[in-house]
């Protein structure tokens, strides 16, 4: 009940700062657009949705890497993840984008912003792998040891079954951080949420009410999410 009062009490502030800051809205001027930004609410799922599969297989890469025995391979991945996680995602997506699309002859952004935040998120993943990790405790990589398990198979048979359950909350997290930063593509004018909403606001001359729906479009995405993920992480605690 207390939860369904604060919930009252913000999106009634919220509605009061909506109404006060524009004297004349004109909201219609951007719903009337609704069949674009419906797709583009969906576009922007899909594409989190694909990045996210891909930053899982990629941060795996790289949290093996980082624990490989042969230094190389581990340096490569440390310094990967420092330059990666030292970068802006704007950075990133200019840099795949322009320079790394003239150098492989590809001019399809869509693919080139995807892998850009594909690469941005990676090293975050392989931090959150290395901490559910932690939950394979010595003993049982000595008594993997003591039963000569190949490499594989202790990631097969032992660590990956126990990680999986610590780390759906942090999964559900940067699915959450993926679709914020997938705001960021309207600079390659993909047409997602940020992209769609600026378009027409533009073409119509409501700015301040383009940016109010393109704020209740992405906390229709996120607070679900978040609350998921508080679920989530309530069940899987011991």
């Amino acid at each position: 009940m207390q939860y369904i009062i604060i919930i009252l009490i913000f999106t009634l502030a919220i509605g009061i700062a909506i109404k006060f800051t524009i004297p004349n809205p004109r909201y219609d001027l951007i719903l009337s657009n609704y069949p674009l930004l419906i797709e583009a609410f969906f576009t922007t799922i899909w594409i989190s949705l694909v990045t996210l599969v891909g930053t899982l297989i990629l941060g795996f890469i790289i949290f093996m890497m980082l624990r490989s025995s042969i230094i190389i391979i581990r340096a490569t991945a440390e310094i990967f993840s420092e330059i990666i996680m030292g970068t802006p995602l704007l950075v990133m997506i200019f840099l795949v984008v322009y320079p790394v699309g003239q150098l492989i002859d590809s001019k399809n952004k869509l693919l080139l912003g995807i892998i850009a935040m594909i690469l941005y998120n990676s090293p975050y993943v392989a931090n959150a792998y290395e901490s559910t990790a932690a939950v394979v405790g010595d003993e049982q990589y000595v008594v993997m040891d003591l039963y000569n398990f190949k490499w594989y198979e202790k990631y097969r048979y032992v660590i990956l079954p126990q990680m999986i359950r610590p780390f759906i909350p942090s999964l559900v997290n940067n699915l959450s951080s993926v679709i914020k930063g997938s705001a960021l593509l309207n600079i390659i004018s993909i047409p997602e949420i940020t992209y769609m909403t600026t378009v027409i606001s533009n073409k119509n001359y409501a700015f301040i009410e383009g940016y109010y729906i393109m704020w209740i479009m992405y906390l229709v995405i996120t607070i679900p999410l978040s609350m998921l993920a508080k679920y989530l992480g309530k069940k899987v605690s011991p």
